[in-house]
């Protein structure tokens, strides 16, 4: 085995650079393949005490699978009653196996690959099984396994042994780094996945705080994740539109977490269903009480019956308008008109005082234009933003997901300069922050679990969308693209 330094370090660095989990793999069974003049190989993970197929690869017969494939071959079971396996016998004994011959080969069970040969008309010949150990806190561990078959034989073109991997012990010692770079990254992995659990708890609990909420979280973060795959199948691999795989998971993070700040805001102003709440009843209390009040004018002659009819009807219409105005959209100039009028009808008060029945706080959450909450309470809920960067502040994000807390917490900023927490505007507000903008507000329209308004059809969101990229408010090119999308569906 003649092999080069420079060779074997291109191997170290190939294995020490990649991160992505399934490409690793195929780097080290390719990588472990090339250096042996192998054939074919295989690479097992263990997992839940079983050996589990990852990839397999077979060059004379054009064969390449992994797990992604959704490999049919059922787990090795590592037990001393399947020691006969050569490859749970490796890893049981932490044992290198090494094979000349599999059909003169009496100590394992080799039913399996001669089974393959007679399918296949291929001649499993010279076999290598390695144990994948790495070190975790000095404790050796079993990762893996890899199994090399057919090593060529350059001068005769035959089939040669794998007899010379001891001297030196290049491949012995190239499956330990090999399996210690697998360890790092299913570490590295490990620390993501508990990562990632933890912002689905938190997204859960924000979610479950409310009836009215439970799906809009997640809602933006798959239509985030979709829009990305959408963005890339347009624009090519460095277009500002184009979202690598970190930019993907980055954004799908900040949609999971942009309402975390919620987790302070009192449900009665997030669940406000209507623009009374629980003070309709004491206003129906006080009508009743008028009522009371004119019948007892009447039976002492105050006022006639015809005043009293007509107070009546007055006082009926009055509270059906109040009615109507607690749960509606939106009130028209004249409907508001009419609602100012209310704070004129008053009633006598326990020390007989002439008083309103709609007190300040009343005609203020009445004359709410648009929505349920007043001013005061649209401030408290805006604060959801502050206090989700102020939450996010204390997360440790490492680099991979930098930018998470800033995406997050901007998804109410418009590029006028009109949104909040902070009144980004032009170049402040990113392409990410503005896809969660657009995001949140079409699912927030579309919502049909919202007590407080009507769900609005997708196309008129979509019309809303776009008339707010008109007034400059939302990115334009991306308004389109996302109306393009049909992500949502």
């Amino acid at each position: 085995m003649n092999i080069t330094s420079e060779k074997i370090l291109d191997i170290i660095t190939a294995f020490d650079s990649e991160k992505d989990y399934f490409k690793l793999l195929n780097v080290i069974l390719t990588k472990m393949m090339e250096i042996s003049d192998a054939d074919a190989g295989t690479l097992y993970i263990l997992e839940d005490g079983r050996l589990h197929f990852k990839i397999i690869r077979n060059i004379t017969l054009d064969i390449f699978q992994s797990e992604e494939d959704k490999i049919n071959l059922p787990p090795i079971t590592l037990d001393e009653n399947n020691i006969v396996n050569v490859c749970a016998y490796s890893a049981i004994k932490n044992e290198i196996v090494m094979i000349d011959d599999v059909y003169e080969n009496g100590e394992f069970n080799f039913s399996g690959p001669k089974r393959y040969d007679e399918i296949t008309g291929y001649r499993t010949q010279s076999m290598l099984v390695m144990p994948l150990t790495a070190s975790d806190n000095g404790i050796v561990k079993i990762i893996g396994v890899i199994q090399l078959i057919n090593s060529a034989d350059k001068e005769t073109g035959g089939i040669k042994p794998f007899d010379n991997i001891y001297e030196p012990p290049v491949l012995p010692s190239l499956a330990n780094i090999s399996a210690n770079a697998l360890a790092n990254l299913l570490h590295s992995r490990e620390i993501k996945e508990l990562f990632n659990s933890f912002v689905k708890v938190m997204t859960k609990a924000i979610d479950e705080r409310s009836p009215y909420n439970v799906n809009h979280t997640n809602n933006v973060a798959m239509y985030a994740e979709r829009f990305c795959y959408y963005l890339n199948s347009r624009f090519p691999a460095g277009h500002e539109l184009y979202f690598s795989e970190n930019r993907r998971e980055q954004l799908v993070m900040a949609g999971l977490l942009h309402d975390i700040g919620k987790i302070i805001t009192p449900l009665e102003i997030m669940d406000k269903p209507d623009r009374l709440g629980a003070r309709l009843d004491i206003i129906g209390y006080k009508f009743e009480l008028k009522r009371c009040q004119l019948e007892i004018e009447l039976l002492k002659n105050i006022i006639s019956q015809a005043e009293y009819n007509n107070y009546i009807n007055e006082l009926d219409t009055s509270l059906e308008l109040i009615k109507s105005v607690n749960t509606a959209g939106f009130l028209s100039d004249d409907l508001l008109a009419r609602v100012k009028l209310l704070e004129k009808i008053k009633y006598f008060n326990e020390n007989q005082e002439p008083e309103a029945i709609l007190t300040p706080s009343d005609m203020e959450a009445l004359t709410t234009r648009k929505g349920t909450l007043t001013k005061d309470e649209y401030k408290i809920m805006q604060e959801h933003a502050s206090v989700t960067s102020r939450l996010l502040g204390e997360m440790a994000f490492n680099e991979y997901y930098k930018n998470v807390r800033s995406w997050a917490e901007s998804h109410h900023e418009f590029l006028d300069g009109t949104g909040y927490p902070k009144g980004l505007a032009g170049s402040d507000v990113t392409v990410e922050m503005c896809i969660l903008t657009i995001l949140d507000i079409y699912d927030a329209l579309t919502a049909n679990d919202r007590p407080y308004k009507k769900a609005v059809p997708a196309e008129k969101a979509l019309e809303i969308l776009k008339s707010m990229a008109d007034e400059g408010k939302l990115h334009g090119e991306l308004t389109r693209l996302f109306n393009e999308s049909n992500v949502w569906r």
